[in-house]
């Protein structure tokens, strides 16, 4: 991780806003998409919507690719552990059915570990999007661990 770039101040391409909104609003759209029950699996679409309408400002195309695997990933990683934790409750609750006795508490205590390590992948993806955007809005290029240096990546590819 490198130290984050300050950029200073100027507009973006998309309304005219001020840039540091922009890439603000990278962070907070695929957020507030995410509580929307139905489509808070495509909540990841958001900053990269951000990305290919954004023209001049390079601040705001990083933030956004930056959101955009964020999100992605937390998607990806909720959603993977959700089916691990939905097959060991299905698992053990079907040895339960079958007469072992261990397959309630497995099932009751497998489903907790899963629903608290997806609790925590919660917890730790918006923290780290909180801190993007308030290092965003002061015009900072906030690289978030391992994510920050894909973003550049990718940016350069797009």
């Amino acid at each position: 991780m490198s130290d984050p770039i300050k950029t200073a101040p100027h507009k973006s391409s998309l309304g005219g806003l001020d840039a540091n909104l922009m890439a603000l609003l990278c962070y907070v759209a695929a957020f507030v998409i995410g509580l929307i029950p139905g489509i808070r699996y495509v909540a990841f679409l958001a900053p990269l919507v951000l990305y290919f309408l954004e023209k001049n400002s390079r601040f705001v195309k990083f933030h956004a690719m930056q959101a955009f695997i964020l999100e992605l990933l937390y998607m990806l990683l909720g959603l993977i552990l959700s089916l691990i934790g939905t097959a060991v409750v299905a698992g053990s609750a079907t040895s339960l059915l079958t007469g072992s006795a261990v397959g309630l508490g497995t099932a009751i205590g497998g489903g907790a570990v899963f629903a608290v390590l997806t609790g925590i992948v919660s917890i730790v993806a918006w923290v780290f999007a909180i801190i993007a955007a308030i290092k965003a809005y002061g015009y900072t290029e906030y690289e978030i661990p391992l994510l920050g240096g894909i973003a550049r990546t990718l940016m350069g590819k797009f």
